[in-house]
């Protein structure tokens, strides 16, 4: 009789034990959950290349149409590449732990890596929506074109690349007194091996080449008067470094100065 107590207790306790965990398991399955959303509006992406010294990417810079009360909301996703297709789904929209509270889209940053000159396959879905047509790489852009379009908008059908050799940036300063100080570190480019070349009309990401094929000026800087400039450099780069670090050694007060290249790096006065 003993026995039989024994036996019906341990399996009364062993089905609450279960049952708790059961409980357990669904509180904290609703507790992740809490922090996920359906995504309910279109997600906005712009064509983007890496520079850096080691070589050059392909990214896909992603954004929801609609705004958080967190700016750092994210898209959870996960995309593949196989030979000559690339597949990029967009599951849900994931809250952050640690809000930090101004209004923003929520975000994210595809690395697609590497990509030999070839056309692929391109495939992508939002909420069971398949957007799909075909990325096409070459020396001179990136180009997609979709055959079907469903809930993604493009901020751009077509990605120039940037050139070999490339080197660009702004002179900023406040006033027309200063403009013969720009047109000086201008000459001083030039004096060091820059010389102008011909660029393609169009997006190049980092910066635009309007129709008329010069470089134009950034939107939102801040200052009065900015002298955009580009131009092919094949010398040490050094010296270029060097030239930018003395003017804002002698002349940080009239301009500030800032020279990109090719690799990813970048150069400014008021760093040295």
């Amino acid at each position: 009789m003993l026995t039989r107590n024994v036996t019906v207790n341990y399996k009364m306790m062993t089905k609450k034990y279960i049952f708790g965990l059961i409980l357990l398991l669904l509180f904290y399955g609703c507790e992740k959950d809490h922090n996920i959303e359906n995504i309910n509006s279109d997600i906005i992406i712009t064509l983007w290349e890496n520079l850096e010294n080691s070589g050059r990417s392909f990214e896909l810079k992603c954004e929801t149409e609609e705004e958080y009360p967190c700016c750092n909301y994210s898209i959870l996703n996960d995309f593949s590449i196989n030979y000559k297709s690339i597949s990029i789904n967009f599951k849900k929209i994931s809250k952050p732990e640690v809000c930090l509270t101004a209004f923003g889209p929520a975000k994210a940053y595809l690395n697609i890596g590497y990509l030999a000159n070839d056309t692929y396959d391109f495939e992508i879905k939002v909420i069971n929506r398949k957007s799909y047509g075909k990325l096409t790489v070459t020396d001179n852009y990136y180009s997609i074109d979709l055959y079907y379009q469903k809930k993604i908008q493009l901020t751009q059908y077509t990605l120039n690349r940037i050139p070999q050799n490339t080197i660009w940036g702004t002179i900023e300063y406040y006033t027309n007194t200063s403009s013969n100080l720009a047109q000086s570190f201008i000459d001083s480019l030039q004096i060091l091996g820059a010389t102008s070349k011909t660029y393609n009309s169009g997006e190049y990401g980092y910066f635009n080449i309007n129709s008329s094929g010069s470089i134009e000026p950034p939107q939102n800087h801040g200052y009065y008067l900015i002298k955009p400039y580009i131009f092919e450099y094949r010398n040490n780069m050094d010296s270029l470094k060097t030239l930018v670090s003395n003017y804002g050694i002698n002349y940080g007060d009239s301009l500030s100065i800032i020279l990109y290249n090719d690799k990813g790096e970048k150069f400014m006065s008021w760093v040295n």
